[in-house]
């Protein structure tokens, strides 16, 4: 005789809460309005900005097209023509893949304005070999390091005691040279590290030069002089107080003062 075992009987408690008022949503009490705005204000210790839309430039596309470009293009024969529409943006190529159309080189448009924090006059500019960021000199002695693409500054560096005059790179790409108001010459690696420092000139010195094989550079100065260095030595090799070269066609570098 079978007999049916049916399941145990299930426990059921309903807990008693006491009667709570219902409050209101935390976005729309009057406190939390305070306390967002002070969040806004602050956050450890300083101010916080607000998200702001960087306008870039990205001139990579051009690059690649031009390479692109460069596989089937001979001459400027094979040039397609770019016509003043939207619809060509795609086919735009670097001053250099349009040599024979100089006018595709003018830059008519205004792009951006960006100011240092401390501001001061910026006596020379530069951009680096690779063409994705700039180098300023200013009158505080520091260099800033901006990006080429989206216009805000990288780093700041305090790269000598006096204004910063001069500054140019050498043919490979390697080396910054930058001169000072004090008349003194610096190295720079391509990362920015200094490793030689010397005293050209006893006065300012307005610009320099390397030479076709970066072997030799030139300074001149508000002394008068251009005077002629070994890179490698940094040692003076030559001083020129006039306009004079030992070739008949072939001149090295020209002066000027302000007669």
């Amino acid at each position: 005789m079978a007999t049916e075992i049916g399941s145990p009987p299930r426990f059921f408690h309903m807990p008693r809460f006491q009667h709570q008022a219902p409050r209101q949503l935390f976005y729309k009490r009057p406190d939390f309005a305070q306390q967002q705005a002070m969040q806004q204000l602050t956050f450890d210790g300083k101010r916080m900005r607000k998200a702001v839309n960087r306008k870039t430039i990205d001139y990579n596309p051009s690059v690649i097209k031009y390479l692109e470009n460069r596989v089937w293009q001979r001459d400027q024969r094979d040039m397609r023509a770019i016509q003043p529409d939207a619809g060509y943006y795609n086919d735009l190529v670097p001053p250099i893949g349009m040599l024979n159309n100089p006018m595709n080189a003018v830059t008519t448009k205004f792009v951006r304005t960006s100011t240092n924090k401390v501001k001061c006059p910026v006596f020379v500019v530069r951009w680096t070999p690779e063409g994705r960021r700039l180098v300023t000199g200013a009158s505080s002695g520091e260099f800033t390091l901006w990006n080429g693409l989206t216009f805000n500054f990288e780093t700041i560096l305090q790269a000598h005691d006096s204004p910063v005059r001069a500054m140019t790179w050498s043919h490979n790409d390697m080396w910054m040279l930058t001169a000072d108001h004090g008349g003194y010459v610096k190295y720079w690696q391509s990362n920015m590290n200094n490793v030689k420092m010397f005293q050209a000139h006893k006065e300012a010195i307005r610009e320099a030069s390397f030479s076709p094989t970066d072997n030799k550079f030139a300074t001149c100065s508000d002394d008068g002089t251009v005077r002629i260095w070994d890179f490698l030595r940094c040692h003076e090799e030559r001083i020129l107080r006039a306009f004079e070269w030992d070739h008949v066609w072939r001149i090295i570098c020209i002066t000027g003062d302000e007669t």
